[in-house]
């Protein structure tokens, strides 16, 4: 079979390299998959994401992103469009990230024998009111809600990255609990890769003492998902219980980054590219992961959760992000943060036990987050294949039926 995967999102995003790169990968190993093309759009960057393709059997076509509403991005979505009807045959699978994307691959899906699946990562209006894209309750708010129906309705299949979005999804529209996958956002196996020496070399780079400092860190960008208002209260907090403690704060908003937290000492501020991600975030004692209430969040698989995990760190996350609590709780891997936490108490454990951590923390991201323990649900989302039962584990994704 041959797939074609469609998104509107900037191809050079970190969350597009970290998320959906990986996952093309995944399901190009698939063996009844003979190649994979990309249809997506790229606001800045260059070719930066040429460096994060998947291995051989790729085709990517590329169009300017000037602004989702503007004309020449949408004849862009047109001529994906019609490339992806006149690329494929019977028999092809046509992925859309988000209900707009697959709205575009809905003309190539009228074709016979094609399968339509949509890779559903969140609520698409509720993301734009958050940015502030658009008026609550508006006409183009309610336009995205009814598209997200037709979306939810129209796919043969629908990849969700967490149960909360499964279980809303379900609730919404019934009659697709038997078409739901839900598959995590998983690391990139790079980032679980350790290097001792390149850790070595940046800790004395960034005069980080591991007997001495606490190191914060928090890795994506400053958003609407992630203010960095809540990042530097958090970071005073800390530095009120253990006076060295100190953030390491990696993100490609510099500019946003250097107006929120100025030349405030003990914070680091880097751009780094993903692939060395995973030596930064090895320095960390402990991530954050803080994000208020909203409708966004609650359904959210925010990558940087798996990746923390994978590079050992423990985590502080906020109530309401997605299943993150309930894998915190359950594996012992960080805390949650409510009224209750005494932000002592974290620091005295976690120098107490880091190694422990360490240990506990990369446990659970393969359990959950390696992309190769979900490659027969992959086979399921593209092939409609039955599976046999799946086992009771933490470490396989749920087929909702």
């Amino acid at each position: 079979m041959r797939i074609a995967y469609l998104t509107i999102d900037n191809i050079n995003d970190n969350v597009i390299l970290a998320q959906t790169f990986p996952l093309l990968g995944r399901l190009a190993s698939l063996p009844d998959v003979d190649g994979i093309d990309i249809f997506a759009l790229r606001k800045n960057g260059g070719d930066r994401y040429r460096a994060y393709l998947p291995p051989a059997r790729m085709r990517i076509r590329v169009g300017t992103n000037r602004g989702i509403w503007h004309p020449l991005t949408w004849l862009h979505l047109v001529r994906f469009a019609l490339e992806a009807r006149a690329r494929n045959r019977a028999g092809a699978v046509l992925i859309g990230r988000n209900p707009v994307s697959l709205l575009c691959l809905s003309l190539a899906a009228l074709r016979h024998g094609t399968r339509l699946v949509l890779d559903y990562r969140g609520l698409l209006g509720e993301e734009y009111v958050l940015q502030g894209k658009i008026a609550r309750r508006g006409r183009i708010y309610h336009l995205l809600r009814r598209l997200e129906r037709w979306a939810i309705r129209r796919a043969d299949a629908i990849l969700c990255v967490s149960e909360r979005l499964r279980e809303r999804t379900v609730r919404w529209q019934p009659a697709t609990a038997g078409k739901i996958v839900v598959i995590p956002c998983c690391y990139d196996p790079r980032v679980a890769r350790r290097d001792e020496a390149a850790i070595q070399r940046l800790r004395a780079e960034l005069s980080l003492d591991p007997a001495g400092d606490f190191v914060l860190t928090y890795a994506g960008s400053l958003s609407a998902w992630s203010p960095p208002e809540a990042i530097l209260r958090m970071f005073h907090a800390f530095r009120e219980v253990h006076a060295r403690t100190r953030l390491l704060l990696l993100t490609g908003d510099l500019e946003v980054a250097r107006a929120s937290f100025g030349d405030e000492a003990g914070i680091l501020i880097r751009s780094v590219p993903h692939e060395m991600i995973q030596h930064y975030l090895a320095l960390a004692d402990l991530g954050l992961l803080l994000r208020d209430r909203s409708s966004v969040n609650r359904v959210a698989s925010p990558v940087k959760f798996a990746e923390y995990l994978a590079c050992g760190v423990p985590v502080l996350v906020s109530r309401g992000v997605g299943d993150c609590p309930d894998i915190v709780r359950r594996e012992r891997v960080g805390y949650i943060l409510d009224e209750d936490v005494e932000l002592s108490r974290i620091v005295s454990e976690i120098r107490a036990s880091r190694s422990d951590f360490r240990v506990r923390c990369r446990e659970a991201a393969a359990r959950y987050f390696d992309g190769d323990a979900y490659l027969a649900l992959y086979g399921k989302l593209v092939g409609g294949k039955a599976l046999p039962p799946l086992p009771e584990s933490p470490s396989v994704g749920k087929v909702c039926a």
